[in-house]
């Protein structure tokens, strides 16, 4: 039921006490409505977190075992993917980290600006304004990582530059780090046997309301 006070009253957004026999019956069907299914769902949300714990840890259980029945030391920080015999069942693991980077960044700023200015000159455009774009940042002041890290693939082979991509490694530090689990099994309906995804997602799943005869 709604916040009462200790006389019983009801009380509104404001916490201003109503006396119930002033509540209308559609606010109280609704509020019974609401706290119902609010409570409905807080029990399945506990529930996912628990079955979702149980799922991780026989992942991780699983994984350390294979690691030592095959006597290698194995970090299993990367992405993985888990089949059954048949193949037709799958569930992908994924680690998706968040990186960012130290107040070194602006060092490699400074290597790779004086780079530009003593070796590149005007004779390649194209990469200063590759450059320029990964240093750039967005309105709410923020870096392009994704731009920065592809500084890294470019192969050139100077002293100034390496020392600069070096220091680039070494300003890289992990900020949040997440685990993903997907599942998916495949479906002969499918064209070609598709794979399809089980979901988990509360939205995502297809439900119509029913329909009820004029009577019931």
């Amino acid at each position: 039921m709604a916040q009462k006070d200790n006389q019983g009253n009801w009380l509104d957004s404001k916490g201003r006490p109503v006396p119930e026999e002033y509540i209308r019956p559609e606010d109280k069907r609704r509020d019974k409505l609401v706290e119902g299914i609010l409570k409905r769902v807080s029990k399945l949300s506990a529930k996912l977190e628990s079955e979702k714990t149980e799922i991780v840890n026989a992942i991780e259980k699983y994984l350390k075992e294979l690691a030592k029945d095959n006597k290698v030391r194995e970090g299993w920080k990367g992405n993985i993917l888990l089949y059954n015999f048949s193949q037709n069942l799958c569930i992908e693991r994924r680690i998706d980290e968040t990186v960012s980077f130290d107040e070194r960044l602006q060092m490699v700023k400074t290597t790779i600006d004086k780079w530009i200015n003593n070796k590149l000159k005007d004779t390649d455009p194209t990469l200063s304004k590759v450059i320029a774009q990964a240093f750039s940042v967005d309105k709410q002041g923020r870096i392009n990582t994704a731009m920065l890290l592809k500084l890294k693939r470019i192969d050139i082979q100077d002293a100034e530059w390496k020392k600069a991509m070096q220091l680039l490694d070494d300003s890289i530090f992990v900020k949040s780090s997440k685990m993903a689990l997907r599942f998916r099994s495949k479906d002969t309906k499918v064209p070609e046997g598709g794979w399809v995804e089980v979901s988990l997602n509360f939205n995502d799943i297809n439900v119509q309301p029913k329909e009820e005869k004029d009577g019931e």
